[in-house]
């Protein structure tokens, strides 16, 4: 009976533990799984303080470009925009905005666009190379990788044997539609890092034409207008513009060396070139905390359009018609956002 009774008490004791030890297991994956919770809550709402950041940021920008465009019909490094835009606070968060003129650089989707390659385009762009030291050849790969269709540029022939030494397949290689970023050429033929750490400074890849803003490019970029003209020509002009600003295209045409080009050829040039952007990029800067050494920040960059009709290439084609109707060049300009790109660390801007 003694031993029957201990027996019994064993097992009630071993049934205790195993309780004791299942509710302790059960309450330590609870508050594992409450902590995981609240970590994810964290993120979750950092996430959507910095997304209310990069929203501030965008409007900042915006209402810069707003604000410029009722002051003046051009584009320079005069205006609002070009300004440095004071930081402002948002909850225990800092928000800075920096604006960059796209136009005053070349815009590689300029190449090819209503389904036509654009040869005085094409051409200005390999003689920017050249200036660049670059092989002008690589216009042509550019070009290709653009192209609707698979063949090579006037050479004829598959594009998948001319870019074969590349590692991946055709159809994974060969994209046939726009550039989104600059950052793509560096899967084009020929373009290796430190040739596409020279292109950086003077390129984009905006989504529609484009037109070179003169009153912002550099005398690399407009040297490149001509053949045989250098940049050490159109720095003259370009150092002029802190004082003067180009009001028409037909006012380039009389400083040199760019006075000496024919009729024919400013006709054909003039549709490339603006006194005025139709594109900014935006980088933009949310600070987390007030500790200099214990602050984390994180960074956007934002595509902004500024055009007067929904068509950025019809608007391009008639504010650089000589024939176009006046009133038709002074509409209200739209001001919105194109894409935006997170960033974890501050990107080449």
């Amino acid at each position: 009976m003694l031993a029957s009774a201990n027996s019994q008490r064993g097992v009630a004791l071993l049934t205790i533990l195993l309780l004791v030890v299942s509710i302790t297991i059960v309450a330590g994956s609870m508050l594992a799984s409450q902590k995981v919770a609240i970590r994810c809550s964290g993120l979750l709402f950092k996430q959507d303080q910095l997304l209310q950041d990069i929203e501030a940021g965008q409007q900042l920008a915006i209402t810069a470009i707003r604000a410029d465009n009722n002051l003046n019909q051009t584009d320079s490094t005069h205006d609002v925009w070009a300004q440095p835009l004071p930081a402002f606070s948002l909850g225990n968060h800092s928000i800075s905005a920096e604006l960059r003129d796209e136009a005053s650089r070349f815009n590689i989707n300029n190449l090819y666009y209503d389904g036509a390659t654009d040869e005085v385009a094409l051409a200005v762009f390999q003689r920017l190379l050249t200036q660049l030291a670059l092989e002008p050849e690589i216009a042509i790969a550019i070009l290709d990788w653009h192209y609707t269709d698979s063949e090579v540029y006037k050479d004829g022939g598959d594009e998948g044997s001319v870019y074969s030494q590349q590692s991946r397949t055709a159809d994974q290689r060969l994209a046939n539609q726009p550039f989104v970023s600059v950052e793509q050429l560096i899967e084009v033929r020929g373009i290796d890092a430190q040739a596409l750490a020279k292109l950086r400074p003077y390129v984009s890849a905006v989504p529609y034409y484009l037109p070179i803003n003169v009153n912002t490019a550099s005398p690399v970029l407009l040297a490149a207008l001509m053949d045989e003209a250098t940049s050490e020509q159109l720095r003259g002009f370009t150092g002029k513009r802190s004082e003067q600003v180009l009001e028409t295209i037909a006012d380039l045409w009389q400083l040199s060396p760019l006075s000496t080009l024919s009729a024919e050829q400013q006709q054909a040039l003039t549709p490339l070139l603006a006194v005025d952007s139709q594109a900014f990029m935006a980088l933009i800067t949310a600070t987390d905390g007030d500790d200099q050494q214990t602050a984390k920040q994180r960074f956007a960059t934002v595509l902004i359009s500024k055009t007067s009709d929904d068509n950025p290439t019809a608007d391009a084609a008639s504010n650089n018609n000589p024939n176009a109707n006046t009133a038709d060049n002074k509409k209200p300009k739209q001001v919105k956002v194109i894409s935006q790109r997170l960033w974890a660390f501050r990107p080449n801007f």
